[in-house]
């Protein structure tokens, strides 16, 4: 029966479709169809297809300003489903364009949007001033019904720090003064009571209070499951949640289900980052049930998926930073407007006029540069590679090759010496070089590394210089005051920048934030003193 209502609802949108190619008043019965709850809803189980009509409905030239202002809202919400947050925030953005067709809770929408895409990109300088701004903007509000959406969504999003900073039960606590309001308003604003609830279960669960998180998932899985759309994007954060309290239960065969109905749903919208979450998951879940087999096979389509995950969140930071620093510029503009006009009007006192104008053009370029410098610095923290720390990664079988056995124990053996000794912190070392220390050949040495350190010769050697130089940054404190230039130097690197990035790819933050991080676990020892 799912797949004859897909069928026939698809069927309804290719007739759409051809009556709009024929002209046949095609263009008012598309847009009316597209913008109804119906379509909207075609945004959580089917973002392409939503996508598909949405940018045609976009590019006709006789879409009315107030349509493209919604429609440019649905495309952004189609994208995060996608888990494509760089074109999401292009979308969210450009509706600074249409700001008069937008009415109060649309604006409201699109900023709770902007919230949490930058808070997932842990740009949360930036999220939380526009959560103040929006926290700001209350009172003007006249409609009181509107005002208590507002209300919770300003909660929703608050508890999601807490929960981000570990302070589940703050936001617990929150959330819980708001449960009244959202039950006056769950009839007139979609999706509030599924939004309260889903953050509701995720306080719970990092609380491990996991009997009133079971019940927060599970309530809101029943709702979605008698809902007429599928919510898919909804369905898998809540299984993800059911799952993670069945794997904290110890029942990992039920976590591995939960999960895996996950990844059907994450798959069908194409969204990497909840198969990354759901992928973890599963691996710690195979491992735990000693399913090596499977826990290899899950392993190997997270890292795949990986470096792909990275390459998209870098660009949705080089994004962020292009439209927020755009929008300063806007701003920059108004002012610089407004003060000729004053200039003009208030030609008698041309000079404090003048003066007036470059005090604030001063403080709007220092506000930029500041702004730059913030998101410059922003580091995005990951919890995988934990233990990259360690010189060799786990071994695989060893593989069989033509070097006997004598030999390859004796290189092993000179490799040990290697490691202890400082020699890798020279610049020139090289495969050919460390061979000829080692009395051996390129070819062997290189198939060993391969085998047993499971890397090539530049990484094995690279992570070597890393775990030198986070040594000395632990244990002598004069290296957590020098430049980066200068660590760089020290363990081998010729340059800061390459020092920078194989830093960040094998530890998973960059030298800056792990000298931070040492910092503050000093000051915590000695308050603990």
């Amino acid at each position: 029966m799912k797949y004859l209502a897909d069928i026939t609802k698809y069927f309804h949108l290719l007739l759409l479709l051809v009556l709009f190619c024929n002209n046949i008043n095609a263009q008012a019965i598309l847009n009316k169809y597209y913008l109804s709850d119906d379509v909207e809803k075609l945004i959580n189980s089917n973002p392409d297809q939503a996508l598909k009509i949405a940018q045609y409905l976009l590019g006709k030239t006789n879409t009315s300003n107030t349509d493209k202002a919604q429609i440019n809202f649905l495309i952004s919400q189609a994208y995060t489903a996608k888990g494509d947050y760089s074109s999401a925030l292009n979308f969210l953005y450009e509706e600074k364009n249409y700001k008069i067709y937008l009415s109060e809770e649309q604006i409201i929408n699109i900023e709770v949007a902007k919230i949490a895409l930058l808070r997932d990109l842990s740009l949360d300088k930036q999220s939380k001033k526009i959560l103040e701004q929006l926290e700001g903007s209350f009172k003007a509000i006249s409609d009181n019904k509107l005002k208590s959406y507002l209300q919770v969504l300003i909660a929703i999003e608050k508890s999601r720090f807490f929960l981000k900073g570990k302070n589940g039960y703050e936001g617990i606590q929150l959330l819980e003064k708001q449960n009244s309001s959202v039950n006056k308003i769950a009839k007139d604003f979609r999706d509030i009571v599924q939004n309260y609830r889903i953050a509701l279960g995720q306080l719970y669960l990092e609380q491990h209070d996991l009997n009133q998180a079971k019940r927060q998932f599970e309530l809101t899985l029943n709702k979605l499951n008698k809902q007429n759309e599928e919510n898919v994007y909804a369905k898998i954060t809540v299984l993800h949640g059911l799952a993670s309290i069945c794997f904290l239960n110890k029942d990992y065969r039920q976590a591995l289900s939960l999960s895996n109905e996950a990844m059907s749903y994450a798959e069908q919208l194409g969204n990497i980052s909840s198969q990354i979450k759901l992928f973890q998951l599963q691996s710690e879940s195979y491992l735990a049930i000693n399913d090596v087999a499977n826990y290899k096979r899950i392993n190997s389509n997270f890292f795949e998926l990986q470096s792909e995950a990275e390459g998209k969140e870098q660009e949705a930071i080089n994004t962020s930073y292009n439209l927020i620093s755009e929008e300063y510029a806007n701003d920059y503009t108004i002012d610089k407007v407004r003060y000729i006009n004053i200039l003009y009007v208030v030609s008698g006192v041309f000079l404090l006029v003048l003066l007036i104008i470059i005090f604030f053009w001063q403080k709007i370029i220092a506000r930029k540069r500041r702004l730059v410098e913030v998101i410059n610095y922003i580091e995005i923290t990951r919890s995988n590679l934990k233990n990259s720390f360690s010189i060799s990664d786990k071994k695989n079988e060893p593989k069989k090759n033509s070097i006997l056995k004598e030999t390859e124990e004796q290189i092993l053996s000179k490799l040990k010496r290697f490691e202890n000794s400082k020699r890798f912190i020279n610049k020139d070392i090289s495969l050919a070089v460390l061979a000829g220390q080692l009395d051996s050949n390129t070819k062997y040495l290189s198939e060993i590394i391969n085998t047993h350190y499971n890397v090539n010769f530049n990484t094995y050697i690279n992570k070597l210089r890393v775990n030198y130089i986070i040594e000395k940054l632990k244990t002598d404190p004069n290296y957590i005051n020098y430049k980066i230039s200068y660590l760089a130097e020290n363990c081998g690197f010729s340059s800061h920048s390459s020092f920078a990035t194989v830093f960040k790819t094998i530890t998973g933050i960059s030298p800056v934030k792990f000298i931070e991080l040492l910092n503050q676990e000093k000051e915590n020892n000695l308050l603990e003193l």
